[in-house]
């Protein structure tokens, strides 16, 4: 049964979290950053919500990397959501973009937080199978799909299989339906198409 940790003082939040999700995971509760972490030693979790208060009080300056870090070491899979009052939206977002996965508003809306957990669980699984394709694609056997004579594109596909393990963007250009290419590569490769 895939597990919620939610790490919060306030016990409605929890009961929230719990009454939502309750037939789907099994919610666990810890009231600070140290505590989850060591739940987390012991049990692998598929989300933490984590208050916003809670993780500012291990956290010198804006440095919100810093006190998510140990959670990723930990699992580097791990789905982080942010918990915030309103008035803390900046601070959630700084949060986001040290890594968190995203971010709620306190009240919680039950079918706000269900949405939420649907399209990070949605994405997971398509970047999932996004990467095994990939992977696949430049298998030997399958670059039979892409055998030409022309030797202006098979320089082409050198070149792209030079620069996809990098992290660089790739621009092509060309008439329409000359056959190029518009793959996407999250942290990789991004090749776009100029028409």
């Amino acid at each position: 049964m895939n597990s919620i940790l939610v790490v919060a003082k306030v016990q409605e939040t929890f009961r929230t979290l719990h009454s939502c999700f309750q037939s789907q995971y099994k919610v666990a509760k810890a009231s600070d950053k140290n505590s989850a972490l060591d739940m987390l030693k012991k049990r692998r979790y598929d989300f933490i919500f984590f208050d916003l208060e809670i993780l500012k009080e291990s956290v010198s300056g804006n440095d919100y990397k810093t006190a998510l870090q140990p959670f990723w070491h930990l699992f580097p899979t791990i789905e982080i959501i942010i918990m915030s009052s309103q008035e803390m939206i900046r601070e959630a977002m700084t949060a986001i973009k040290a890594g968190a996965s995203d971010f709620l508003t306190y009240p919680i809306n039950p079918e706000e937080l269900r949405y939420l957990v649907e399209s990070i669980h949605k994405s997971k699984i398509m970047h999932s199978e996004l990467d095994y394709l990939r992977e696949q694609f430049w298998q030997p056997d399958a670059l039979d799909i892409i055998k030409t004579k022309n030797l202006v594109m098979q320089k082409v596909f050198d070149k792209i299989r030079a620069v996809a393990p990098t992290k660089s963007t790739v621009l092509l250009t060309g008439e329409t339906g000359t056959g190029k290419v518009d793959m996407r590569k999250e942290h990789s490769l991004e090749l776009i198409e100029e028409n």
